[in-house]
């Protein structure tokens, strides 16, 4: 899917994520404890400085913009407050996969299919939902600061 040059770092992390999430799903499919673990481990070193800084710079760059205007005029317009709800949503699926990670981390592989299904469900979601309409909303000035803050984020 084409997107637009603000929103193009976070897609490119979403077509991982999404790779992350179908490999998930696939060896806690296969009951083979052994892939279960060694995917597990890979998700646990590279949880804080790829999906918790993904996870931090779409919450501090897009969602607290749409969730803090809560109870504005922007709120009353449809397509804001549609936005205004989907942030909600995200942010409760990222503390949901932040509860996952603290999981594995404890090494409690078991819900490894869980984790893989929410992120696949939640990379699409914003995909498919979120980035088209916030294409839509949102000005430049605030697609470039979206932009600015995953670049510094990466530094």
């Amino acid at each position: 899917m084409k997107r637009i040059e603000q929103l193009q770092n976070l897609s490119r992390e979403h077509h991982q994520s999404l790779t992350l999430a179908q490999k998930a799903i696939k060896a806690s499919e296969t009951k083979n404890v052994e892939a279960i673990s060694q995917l597990c481990k890979e998700i646990v070193d590279d949880y804080p400085d790829v999906w918790k800084t993904h996870f931090k710079i779409e919450e501090d760059s897009i969602f607290q913009l749409f969730i803090s205007s809560e109870g504005t005029k922007l709120s009353e317009i449809k397509a804001y407050a549609e936005v205004s709800r989907l942030c909600r949503l995200l942010t409760q699926e990222h503390r949901t996969m932040d509860h996952y990670y603290e999981q594995m981390k404890k090494g409690d592989y078991e819900i490894l299919g869980e984790f893989g299904a929410l992120l696949k469900k939640h990379t699409r979601m914003e995909e498919r939902e979120l980035f088209p309409l916030l294409e839509d909303v949102m000005s430049t000035e605030e697609l470039n600061a979206v932009l600015k803050v995953s670049q510094d984020y990466r530094q």
